[in-house]
């Protein structure tokens, strides 16, 4: 059969209907592949745990299991986490990641009048590796964006601004992603631009709400910026330019401007201080890499060969360095048992049996960073977690030059006790910490459990401590809660994370103990009479709301 009419055939009702099947067909087995090997997608230890904590019945709004405390999901994406609570996880993904080349086509073909169906089909093959990244509510996210762009390439922009403004609360970097495609609409085809005046309209308020919880729970974060994986999108930006300009089939403005919006984007996210973003930028390269540069393949240029031209060779060595990130997570063998519970389990024996609620235990980090979800999970606080921006609240010890006095003051600042190191592959910021470890005095070994060696730290310092000459004692340490004794009436250090939400309750009568920051973002509690009280965050909407008109100065 001629290629003609196998793409006309591709592009009729029959042919998206077997694009959709296909692109799910590929998710479920790649997804079904990782399941039966035991290799679970690079985030899903921080899903595993999300999810953990909404089935015991916590909250959204914080955990004091990871950073010393934290806003959880809730500044993150929570629609996916409450979704996944009545439809399993994995099945979410794998219709999500089936749907999204379908609406990207629609989208393609509607908006920027290209019905090259032979792009949607690559992303269906990338689609179907991404379950590596493990970045499932993006994904379920990114779904319902392109679905809504689809919609408003439709003429419903109204209808699609709704699905784009659930997926914010799903996952903001969906929005952040196609945003790349929304400014070059409106910049390069003016056509399009009453449509998305209406759909902006309506995404208006989402986008609110989703600022106004931005300040109500506010915290810092600095994601990572890596200045190869920054050259890399800037090269992509450069090759689609030049494709763009070379190509024989399609406008060439509109492109432009599209690859020159993305460059801009990925050099603001690395130049501004603090950037949310970060590395994550990349997505819009690991997603539409290769679909995108696909649709530049016909170029004006000599062919180099009898059947292609050569664009080729650029479009497949940029499609080698999309699937790179996935090719090395199913390559790493050595990496693999780190995510399996039979590797923890002796450290989490030890863990429990050493564990004193007036101290948290810092875990080493893993390449994987399981100890994200296991320790936690078995009622286990501890200095880190997943997302490697929050380490931005207490913990930018780690990308910074330290020395062992300096570590050793941190581990005590975060009312450490003992450190589980584990000998496998660590993270690339872990390497350093594991050599003071085995060489400095400050620290006496005290056990070797499988994989892990357990480390005391001489002179350790609780996690409540008097300020003049009180004493306290951790009763219990939960996710939302945690209770302390306090032996006199006084000031005390408490080395949890202050939020504006704790409330305080309990003591023998009389005015309850105040909170108050300090510059290092724990809080101190003064307390005008020794006894028993309870700190919890209490999250309401007149408290956040409060929050968030005092970030406005209101």
């Amino acid at each position: 059969m001629a290629l003609g009419a196998i793409e006309r055939r591709l592009k009729s009702r029959r042919g998206l209907l077997a694009l959709w099947l296909a692109a799910t067909a590929g998710a479920c087995l790649v997804a079904l592949l990782m399941w039966h090997a035991g290799i679970p997608g690079w985030d899903d230890a921080a899903h595993v745990y999300k999810l953990f904590l909404l089935r015991r019945g916590d909250s959204i709004f914080w955990d004091d299991f990871w950073y010393g405390g934290g806003y959880g999901a809730v500044n993150y994406g929570f629609v996916f986490y409450l979704l996944a609570l009545y439809v399993p996880a994995k099945l979410i993904v794998i219709v999500s990641a089936g749907l999204v080349p379908l609406f990207y086509y629609l989208y393609q073909r509607d908006m920027w009048g290209i019905d090259d169906i032979w792009p949607a089909w690559a992303l269906a093959g990338i689609m179907a590796v991404y379950l590596a990244h493990g970045q499932d509510p993006f994904v379920f996210a990114l779904a319902l964006t392109l679905g809504g762009l689809a919609l408003l390439a439709r003429g419903r922009p109204a209808l699609g601004a709704v699905a784009v403004g659930i997926a914010v609360f799903a996952n903001p970097m969906a929005f952040v992603v196609c945003a790349n495609f929304m400014l070059a609409d409106v910049i390069a085809r003016p056509e399009t631009r009453r449509r998305y005046f209406v759909f902006f309209c309506v995404v208006a308020p989402f986008a609110v709400v989703r600022i106004v919880s931005g300040w109500a729970f506010t915290e810092p974060g600095a994601y990572l910026n890596e200045t190869p994986q920054l050259l890399l999108y800037l090269a992509f930006a450069l090759m689609g330019l030049a494709l763009a300009g070379v190509n024989a089939v399609h406008a060439r403005r509109p492109f432009f401007i599209l690859f020159f919006v993305y460059a801009v984007t990925c050099v603001l996210s690395f130049v501004i201080p603090g950037s949310p973003l970060g590395n994550n930028i990349g997505r819009f390269f690991f997603v539409f890499g290769l679909p995108l540069l696909l649709l530049l393949r016909h170029t004006s240029l000599r062919r180099s060969f009898r059947y292609a031209d050569l664009a080729i060779v650029p479009i497949v060595l940029f499609g080698l360095l999309q699937i790179s990130t996935p090719y090395s997570h199913f390559t790493r063998t050595n990496e693999w048992p780190q995510t399996a519970s039979r590797f923890f389990a002796p450290a989490i024996v030890e863990a429990r049996q050493l564990y004193d609620p007036n101290y948290r235990m810092h875990v080493v980090a893993l390449r994987r960073h399981w100890e994200a979800d296991y320790f936690p999970a078995a009622g286990i606080p501890i200095t880190r977690g997943w997302y490697r921006q929050a380490d931005a609240i207490h913990n930018t010890i780690f990308y910074t030059a330290y020395d062992e006095a300096t570590y050793v003051a941190w581990l005590r600042r975060m009312g450490v006790q003992y450190v589980f190191l584990a000998h496998a592959p660590l993270d690339a910021w872990s390497n350093h910490e594991a050599r003071l470890l085995e060489r400095s005095s400050a620290f006496a070994p005290v056990s070797r459990a499988g994989a892990w060696s357990i480390y005391r730290l001489i002179s350790a310092q609780p996690i409540v401590v008097g300020l003049n000459g009180g004493t306290a004692d951790v009763l219990t340490m939960q996710h939302l809660w945690f209770t302390v004794r306090l032996e006199r009436p006084g000031d005390y250090l408490v080395k949890v994370t202050w939020s504006p939400y704790w409330t305080v309750s309990g003591g023998a009568g009389g005015p309850a103990p105040s909170l108050t920051p300090t510059t290092d973002r724990f809080m101190i509690m003064r307390a005008a009479r020794a006894g028993t009280y309870t700190l919890r965050i209490d999250v309401t909407l007149a408290r956040a709301l409060r929050q968030a008109g005092a970030r406005l100065g209101l």
